[in-house]
C-alpha cells in the first residue's frame, strides 16, 4: 500500500515539465527591422541568463504582449541603428501581430520591437525585484 500525501494549495501552483513547452505548430520565418540594443541585450539573455534561443525570446515576448486601451509607442534613441533580422515565430504569434496590426494600424515591426522592449522591462525588474544576486 502506498500512502500519497498532496497539499492541494502546492498543486496548484506547481509547475510540470511538460507545461514548459508550447505545443507543436508551424513556424513562420519573418524579415524585420529590429533594433540593435533590444538584439544585443536579447542575444546577451540568450547566451548568458536563460536556456533559450533568441527566437524563442522573441516569441515568448510577442505571446506576453498585449495591447490595451492605452498604446505607449516609445522613442527611438537617436542613435540607435535598426538592423534586418530573420527570426521564426509560431504561427499563432504571427496571426496575433497580424490582428493588433489591423485593429491599431501599427506596423508588424514596431510592434515586435514593442513587445521586445516591454519583455526586456519586465525580465529586468523581475530579475531587479526576485534574483538579487
Amino acid at each position: 500500500m502506498r500512502l500519497i500525501c498532496r497539499d492541494s494549495r502546492k498543486e496548484m501552483n506547481k509547475m510540470y515539465w511538460f507545461q514548459k513547452f508550447n505545443k507543436k505548430e508551424e513556424l513562420i520565418k519573418k524579415s524585420t527591422e529590429i533594433e540593435g540594443t533590444l538584439y544585443d541585450e536579447l542575444k546577451e539573455i540568450a547566451l548568458t541568463k536563460l536556456e533559450a534561443s533568441v527566437n524563442k525570446i522573441i516569441d515568448a515576448c510577442i505571446e506576453d504582449f498585449n495591447i490595451d486601451k492605452k498604446i505607449v509607442i516609445y522613442q527611438k534613441p537617436k542613435n540607435e541603428i535598426s538592423v534586418a533580422r530573420s527570426i521564426i515565430i509560431r504561427e499563432s504569434m504571427y496571426e496575433k501581430l497580424d490582428n493588433m496590426r489591423k485593429e491599431y494600424g501599427i506596423s508588424i515591426t514596431k510592434l515586435i520591437n514593442i513587445a521586445i522592449k516591454e519583455g526586456l522591462d519586465k525580465y529586468y525588474e523581475y530579475m531587479k525585484n526576485n534574483l538579487k544576486n
